[in-house]
């Protein structure tokens, strides 16, 4: 049952390295977490290096089975009297193998079948270290009201932005189309990244190509991007079927990934203001 419980661990848990700066380090990772893997029952591990947060992060159901459990790879991270410069850190079970991969300000967690995992880590061109203990630091809980907010925020301008599509759809597609973007939204295991992929397979489905259509859809990406982010919206408005403006709030460790999401022609305040951004796009008079 252990190492069953461990395999299911290991195969779920993520890592990543973030920049902080004046924000709170358990705020941004498990807002990344929770981005990530799409729940707010999270466990999580940070440690802090010259103001990045070196983080380990699950789903808080892989470490219930597993009580007292400490993760190993806490004591390969850079700092730690285990770490051996860049390389790759293996945990290896008969049946799963688990590798950090630490290369310069990289961090990256690779789980898969031994022999799959062997082919992998031998491309890599990096020393490869087996890791035989078994101790480490504990992942702990994260306080549910630090994703209070996103969470709120994040069920708010999704129930907007849903509410919208399923009104127009009942006046502009019918019936039917408006049943199957509502049984979408009905299912509550969907991640917003799901509901995201969903939603545009409906509109595609329905080969809607009329303005009213692509003005739903632009609203509803813009809107899961910055949900799944943990941001909000300022303000938005749209005229036309693509002239839309916007001021958005984003924390300050977001990718380029999610800035090309919201388009081209996107502005972003270089300001960090308690760890967010301010992202704004700006159509008018084009």
């Amino acid at each position: 049952m252990i190492d069953s419980s461990a395999k299911q661990f290991y195969l779920n848990l993520i890592a990543g390295r973030l920049p902080v700066g004046s924000a709170s380090p358990m705020k941004v990772v498990s807002n990344q977490a929770y981005a990530m893997l799409g729940t707010n029952r999270l466990h999580v591990f940070i440690a802090m290096r010259g103001g990045y947060a070196y983080y380990f992060a699950v789903e808080s159901q892989y470490v219930a089975s597993m009580p007292g459990f400490q993760l190993p790879f806490t004591e390969v991270l850079p700092g730690e009297p285990m770490h051996k410069g860049d390389g790759v850190y293996c945990i290896k079970a008969e049946d799963y193998t688990s590798a950090l991969i630490i290369e310069g300000a990289g961090l990256r967690l690779v789980s898969n079948a031994p022999d799959v995992m062997e082919d992998f880590l031998l491309g890599l061109d990096l020393p490869i270290h087996e890791l035989t203990h078994r101790q480490g630091k504990p992942l702990t809980s994260v306080p549910q009201e630090i994703l209070g907010v996103s969470e709120k925020v994040g069920g708010w301008i999704n129930k907007i932005s849903l509410g919208t599509l399923g009104v127009c759809a009942l006046v502009y597609l019918g019936l039917n189309g408006y049943q199957m973007a509502v049984d979408t939204l009905n299912q509550p295991t969907l991640n917003m990244q799901a509901v995201e992929n969903d939603l545009n397979a409906t509109l595609d489905k329905l080969s809607v190509q009329q303005p009213l259509a692509m003005q739903l859809s632009r609203v509803q990406r813009v809107s899961a991007t910055v949900i799944r982010s943990g941001g909000w919206i300022e303000k938005y408005s749209m005229n036309g079927q693509r002239k839309e403006d916007f001021e958005i709030m984003l924390p300050s460790w977001v990718s380029q990934d999610y800035l090309d999401q919201l388009g081209r022609d996107v502005v972003t305040d270089l300001r960090d203001v308690e760890g967010l951004l301010i992202v704004r796009k700006n159509n008018k008079g084009k």
